[in-house]
């Protein structure tokens, strides 16, 4: 009963939020058909957290609830604005006149928020993983007195990571009074629910744009039509999956296995296919059923392999939607997704009215004299505090579909793409002023870019990921290149596709000769008389090193031959993406020629065409995920890992995004298009391309909810762990409700249950996660002599030693349970000699230390 009315109050809050911000929303996207109202929740959060950070980061608003509360009242403030000019009345009039628009869209926010609350309830830990890195920011920022908050894995400082997704859930958490624990799985389906209802309105928007520009179509069809494709966002983005999940219940049911005359079982297919865990034998007996030990769900997010020239396979990162929810880490590329999909909108809204937009603003210097500026730069701008990754891409997205309408209008010049840059460059750097407070403490991992040489992605990798995505858009480009009869377009895509594949392979290579050949120009240079020409070879010397340690120490020339052999013998990879980017950009030159061709006037600001149709949308969608996946095959950005494994995920994830989007939209154009035989084989294609795409969601469902069982159904991610660990719950809970202070416990390695007291307490510890701190800082600076000093504290017989090391990080609570026992060879006495003991339970002891810690003596 309570799990429900903290189920309740979550979707009263998020509801009023998007109450808050409809007029907002509904004045902004003027030009979508759906007004925004499916991305309502997600504009008026992100408004409120702004607002709320902001002020706290400036010290005008206190960290608690009477701040949050009174950023509330200011987004109301706005909202009031917003709706002044009788724009309420119209806001309401759209309503009444798309009533089953706005109760289809809240009736899918519903089902998908309590449908993933359920999901979360039946496998609620917040452990493993990054559930403990997330739960620990979460109560961190509860616990902060002031922004930014501090760090809880190393106390003394703030965080160092993008970090503005877990304020948006603390901030109701703490509005609701729920615990962090139950708020974890909340924001979980939450975050589900708004995903969902911002791709259904999106697609929506895109299909009734569609069909309003088509002749013959009535009004109330093409809004039906609309509403029921709607569904298909969600459905392609968030549901439909890899195909991993038939392999699994082919490699269960022994097909492609025989048993060699020796009894040992083997198999070609799943030899070349590759995929580890399936390129080992099944259980016997055979089961159709798969019952793979360990975690049977966690194959599908790893389904690429790199590997090294002596063949070692490389962990590659490949995670979807739905295999993200259903992990729910709360990371910030799940944090991200409904602000990307708010990002989106923005593009869409400009897309679809720039005839108005360009009349009105000729250039971006006009255009920021306009509040509507300020609010796309905050949308976009918060990308990089939710998850940098996407900042960069959807600013990239938004200047681009500038560019375009401007092609649209004049044709092409250079001007174009100068202005892009400039535009690009003015929201970038407003996005980033206005979240400056968190840039100040910002440190990041990332060190530039690197040639990815021999590593690359096989095409049967490829197409298990993204197959139920690429058959209705390689379809729909199919179909619609069969309209396109220009040869000329047809000659300009090939050229513009050799030179960018042609061309980005001749600067890998060229990059990758540089790099290797780092450790001889830097020898040169080293024994250099001049200071800086001898730093500047050393470092050479440094880089050239590293670089080549990343291809374990071989010749550049048994590294070039595996790079050209590798592309040659798997070819799927960028033959795929070769012809999709051939039919993308053939489409976007000849429907661009097509408008060009019906305006006659001369090319200027002030020519009106027609309505931008929806499809060269879609294709900007096609060709911006064609960029994401083209490029780690020729580059990576270089972090801690050294390889291509954050790159492929970050740039794969929002891939999906986009060509989910676009796979909704081409699977309602070719179903409302193809008729008789096309019709029908476009649909048996589809139909088993989903159904391929279902049998992951479905299996994994089943496996990961112990076959949907209710017997511990909770939305408690800390039951676990009280179960398992009573002594250790009990005093957390003490810890929670204590004075704020520096706690020392046993410090170990990431994912696992080290950490524990300060992540579920709030309280900042002297150093958690090592690794992850590492990643964060991108080096280990900070953390010092941090883990030894640790040790020290609990090993040493000396209180001096103790009281030093205590005093050095201004440590308040010294906790010893299980885990430091088991750590350390705990010496208590000098504790129970000078400390008093503020809570003990059977196992754990947990010592406060005085004020006057130099006053105490042995």
């Amino acid at each position: 009963m309570a799990d429900l009315l903290h189920l309740i109050s979550w979707y009263l809050i998020i509801s009023l939020v998007g109450l808050a911000a409809l007029p907002i929303g509904y004045r902004f996207f003027s030009r979508l058909p759906g007004r925004g109202i499916t991305l309502a929740r997600p504009l008026g959060l992100l408004l409120w957290g702004f607002l709320f950070w902001l002020l706290a980061s400036l010290g005008v608003l206190q960290n608690d609830l009477g701040g949050v509360l009174l950023a509330f009242v200011c987004l109301a403030a706005i909202s009031l604005w917003a709706g002044t000019g009788g724009r309420f009345l119209d806001l309401y009039l759209w309503i009444k006149q798309n009533l089953r628009l706005v109760l289809t869209s809240e009736g899918l926010f519903l089902v998908a928020f309590v449908g993933w609350a359920i999901i979360r309830g039946m496998n609620p830990e917040a452990a493993y993983t990054e559930k403990p890195m997330e739960l620990a920011f979460i109560n961190s920022i509860l616990r902060s007195p002031s922004f930014p908050p501090q760090d809880p894995w190393l106390s003394g400082y703030a965080i160092s990571y993008y970090y503005f997704g877990y304020v948006l859930i603390a901030m109701i958490t703490r509005v609701s009074g729920v615990a962090s624990s139950i708020a974890f799985n909340l924001s979980s389906a939450l975050w589900f629910a708004l995903t969902a209802s911002a791709l259904y309105g999106i697609v929506h928007d895109l299909v009734f744009t569609w069909l309003e520009g088509k002749p013959g179509n009535q009004e109330s069809a093409a809004r039906k039509y609309a509403r029921a494709s709607g569904f298909l966002g969600p459905l392609f983005v968030l549901i439909a999956s890899t195909y991993e999940g038939v392999l699994e219940f082919l490699h269960s049911g022994g097909v492609f296995w025989h048993q060699a005359a020796d009894g040992v079982w083997k198999s070609k297919f799943w030899s070349w296919l590759a995929i580890s865990d399936l390129d080992e034998a099944p259980m016997l007996p055979f089961n159709w059923i798969p019952s793979r030990s360990g975690w049977l769900w966690w194959r599908g997010s790893r389904v690429l392999q790199d590997l090294s020239l002596s063949n070692t396979k490389i962990e590659v990162i490949d995670e979807f939607p739905f295999f993200s929810y259903l992990l729910s880490d709360l990371h910030p590329h799940v944090l991200g997704m409904p602000f990307v999909l708010l990002a989106v909108g923005v593009s869409l809204n400009l897309f679809l009215g720039s005839d108005q937009f360009f009349s009105k603003f000729h250039y971006i210097q006009s255009w920021m004299r306009n509040w509507s500026f300020w609010l796309t730069a905050l949308i976009l701008g918060s990308l990089a505090f939710i998850n940098t990754w996407d900042f960069p891409i959807y600013v990239g997205l938004f200047c681009f579909i500038w560019g375009y309408a401007r092609y649209q209008r004049n044709g092409w010049n250079w001007k174009i793409f100068r202005e892009l840059i400039k535009n690009g460059l003015i929201l970038g750097v407003t996005g980033v002023f206005l979240f400056l407070p968190f840039y100040i403490g910002f440190a990041s991992q990332a060190g530039g870019i690197l040639p990815s040489l021999e590593y690359m992605t096989r095409g049967i990798h490829f197409w298990i990921l993204f197959g139920v995505l690429l058959v209705p858009i390689f379809i729909w480009l199919v179909y619609k290149i069969t309209k396109a009869k220009d040869p000329t377009n047809l000659k300009k895509g090939l050229i513009f596709t050799s030179v960018i594949f042609i061309g980005l392979f001749l600067i890998m290579i060229l990059y990758g000769a540089f790099a290797f050949g780092l450790s001889g120009m830097g020898s040169s240079l080293v024994d250099s008389s001049n200071y800086f020409v001898s730093r500047l070879g050393s470092r050479m010397i440094m880089g050239g090193e590293a670089f080549t340690g990343l291809h374990g120490n071989n010749q550049f020339s048994e590294v070039f031959r595996a790079t050209i052999l590798r592309r040659v013998q798997s070819p799927g990879t960028w033959l795929t993406l070769g012809v999709m980017l051939l039919l993308t950009l053939v489409l976007l030159i000849s429907r661009q020629q097509n408008q060009v061709e019906e305006t006659t006037q001369p090319a200027t600001d002030e020519i009106a065409i027609k309505k931008p149709e929806a499809e060269h949308f879609v294709l900007i969608l096609v060709l911006f995920g064609l960029m994401l996946t083209i490029f780690p095959e020729f580059f990576y950005l270089r972090d801690q890992f050294g390889w291509r494994m954050n790159t492929i995920f970050k740039f794969y994830f929002q891939a999906w995004i986009l060509w989910g989007i676009a796979a909704a939209i081409a699977s309602a154009w070719l179903f409302r298009s193809l008729a008789r035989w096309k019709g029908f084989l476009y649909q048996m294609a589809w139909i088993v391309s989903l159904i391929a795409g279902l049998a992951y969601p479905l299996l994994m469902l089943w496996n990961k909810t112990e076959k949907f069982s209710f017997a511990n159904w909770t939305l408690d991610g800390n039951a676990y762990f009280a179960e398992y660990y009573p002594d250790d719950y009990d005093a957390i809970v003490w810890l929670q409700n204590a004075p704020l202070g520096i706690v020392s416990e046993a410090v170990g390695g990431s994912y696992t249950e080290y950490a524990r007291v300060s992540t579920r307490s709030g309280q900042p510890t002297v150093l958690g996660w090592p690794g992850h701190e590492s990643q964060w800082r991108g080096g280990a600076a900070e953390m010092g002599s941090r883990f030894e000093d640790m040790q020290r504290l609990y090993e040493t017989k000396s209180w001096e030693t103790a009281a030093a090391i205590i005093d050095a990080y201004d440590i308040r609570y010294i906790y010893i349970g299980g885990l430091e026992w088991s750590t350390y060879a705990v010496n208590m006495e000098k504790f129970d000699q000078m400390l008093e003991p503020v809570y003990n339970n059977q196992s754990v002891v947990i010592y406060e230390v005085p004020s006057d810690l130099g006053d105490l003596n042995p």
